[in-house]
Parts: structure tokens; C-alpha cells; sequence
């Protein structure tokens, strides 16, 4: 049976007055909302440096947030650990969640500094505590792996639902996975189900691939292999590496999809690179099969940059609107 994946949720959290959140680490950081107290039209710019630095020295907690996030990525300001540290620790010891997570997310990553795991739990369970869906996924986190704390899933899966009743996708696809293999709580397919489908509704390309795998094995559902593959598409697309693996595997055994081993090379390749360790031997395994125009049809597609699911077959029938997956 295959694995579920647990999301590593957001990076760094929210900012204050309802800034987007950030994905991953490389992605380009969202512009914060203006605070409350500058006065803006509709169709204004956000708040200037200037403006926040006045209104965080007078003691806006928001904006003292935001500017520590301004520094932290070197917006409109010289980049600076010390300065984003300076200011989101000024506002997280007042109390205000959206501060206390980015400081948490600092001290997890070790930015201007080394990791502190424990200092990282201690701002998370602060901002949790106040309700916050993100450190409580984060919190959740933290106690699954282990970090800053001895191992604890019962604890994990409790902060997960905390987390998922909010509506936090990555909670609700980790709280699916909790279900799906009895960490922390009994397991329970339907409740996997549910939590998957939860968080694919919103997006969320590893709960996407890990739907998958509950139609793959029949898990909570009836087996259902074309809705595997369609599922395992829309996580591999976005680069979900366990979703290019499992849409590789079904490739290279044309269940749910017809067979082929060329779009099976290309997916295993794709998983490889992103570091699926069972990728790399699939591919050598899959390479005995191959005939000798099988191989420079891949090898060409590969150099071209092709997308995988581009195949002499016909691709396999498109993901129902309706169906909300995960893996």
C-alpha cells in the first residue's frame, strides 16, 4: 500500500489583514494589506515603507508585522534578518498571531540565525492557542515529526483537526493522512477520504495524489483506476513527485490508462529528479522492456522538456469537475 503525503503546509504564515499566504519559500512574497489606520482609496498602492516604519515605531502591531515581513524579503528595504527579527518579535511579544507564527517560522528555518525548534514550538503553540489555523497545522507539524518535542501523533492529530475545522487545507490533507494510515487515531478510510477530498476541493495537489491512492487500492471507495490516474495527473502537473510516480506506475501497467512505457520514463524520470528514491530503480527496471525506438522517443521528449502526458496514446479520460481528490 502506498504511502499517503503530509503536506509541509505554508512556510511562513499569513500576514496581517488578510495578505496572502505563501506557498513555499521561493515563491515571490505577496504585498501585505495596508493597516487599518493608513488611510487609503480602493485603487491605492500598498502602505510605503515610510508609512509603516511610523505607524510600528507608534506602536501598530500590524504594521510592525508587516514591516518585519518587508525586511525579512527585502521589499522596499535593504534585506535584513536582524531588522524583520527586530520588529516581528516586537509585535509577537504583544500577543498578535499573525507575528508570533512568522517569528516561529524564522526560528524553524533558522533565518539570521541557527534553527530553534524549540523556540519555533513555543511561538507556534502561541499563536495556536489564540485559534490561529496555520500554527496549529505548523504545531501539528512539529509533533508529528518530532521536532522541538518527543514524537506525538495523538498530539499531531489533534492540533490538525484544530487546524482543519478552519478550513486550513494542508491540516485537512495531513488529518486524512493521520486516518489513512492510524497515526494518532484510529484508522478510518471514510474519515481519509473525507479530509482528502476536503483539501483537494481547495487545491491542495499532494491531497489530489493522495486521493489517488484511496481509488488506486479501493481504500474507503471502490476501486477505480481511470480516476487514479486522472487524480495522479492533477497532482503530477504540479509537480507533486509521489503523484508523477504513481501516474508512472500505472503507465508502465496501463491499468486506468492505456500502456506506455515512453509517458512511464518520462513521469519516472520527473520523479527521480525531484528524489523519489524507488524512481531511479522503476526507471532501470522499465528500461529492459523498452525497445530501442521506445528509448530515443523518451530520451527525446526528455531533452525537449515535453511534457510527460504528451503520448502517442490516447490519454486517459479527464477528472470528473466533481470529484475532489488527494494523495
Amino acid at each position: 500500500m502506498k504511502a499517503g503525503v503530509l503536506s509541509a503546509s505554508l512556510t511562513l504564515a499569513s500576514l496581517a489583514l488578510g495578505a496572502p499566504a505563501l506557498q513555499g519559500a521561493a515563491q515571490e512574497p505577496q504585498w501585505p494589506a495596508a493597516p487599518a489606520s493608513a488611510q487609503q482609496s480602493s485603487n491605492s498602492q500598498p502602505p510605503s515603507v515610510e508609512l509603516l516604519t511610523r505607524l510600528a515605531a507608534a506602536g501598530d502591531l500590524a504594521a510592525q508585522n508587516n514591516l518585519g515581513f518587508y525586511y525579512a524579503f527585502g521589499k522596499g528595504v535593504p534585506q535584513s534578518y536582524r531588522e524583520a527579527l527586530k520588529w516581528l518579535t516586537g509585535a509577537a511579544s504583544k500577543g498578535f498571531a499573525p507575528a508570533e507564527v512568522n517569528l516561529a517560522v524564522f526560528y524553524e528555518k533558522g533565518w539570521g540565525g541557527k534553527v530553534n525548534t524549540e523556540e519555533a514550538m513555543r511561538w507556534y503553540r502561541a499563536a495556536a492557542e489564540q485559534g490561529n489555523a496555520t500554527a496549529q497545522c505548523k504545531l501539528g507539524n512539529l509533533y508529528h515529526n518530532g521536532h522541538g518535542t518527543s514524537r506525538d501523533d495523538a498530539a499531531a492529530a489533534g492540533w490538525y483537526r484544530k487546524a482543519a475545522e478552519q478550513g486550513n487545507a494542508a491540516a485537512e490533507n495531513n488529518l486524512g493522512a493521520m486516518y489513512h494510515h492510524g497515526m494518532g487515531v484510529t484508522r478510518d478510510y471514510s474519515q481519509a477520504l473525507d479530509w482528502y477530498q476536503k483539501a483537494a476541493a481547495q487545491g491542495l495537489a499532494e491531497a489530489e495524489s493522495n486521493l489517488g491512492v484511496m481509488y488506486e487500492d479501493g481504500l474507503g471507495v471502490e476501486r477505480d483506476y481511470p480516476k487514479a490516474a486522472a487524480l495522479y495527473r492533477d497532482a503530477a502537473t504540479q509537480g507533486v513527485v509521489r503523484g508523477e510516480f504513481n501516474l508512472a506506475v500505472l503507465y508502465s501497467s496501463g491499468r486506468g490508462v492505456p500502456l506506455d512505457y515512453v509517458a512511464a520514463y518520462l513521469w519516472f524520470s520527473r520523479a527521480a529528479s525531484g528524489g523519489e528514491p524507488l524512481a531511479t530503480r522503476s526507471l532501470k527496471n522499465l528500461e529492459t522492456v523498452m525497445t530501442p525506438h521506445q528509448k530515443e522517443q523518451a530520451q527525446e521528449r526528455l531533452a525537449d522538456g515535453q511534457d510527460a502526458s504528451l503520448s502517442e496514446a490516447q490519454p486517459n479520460p479527464a477528472l470528473n469537475a466533481d470529484t475532489m481528490s488527494q494523495r
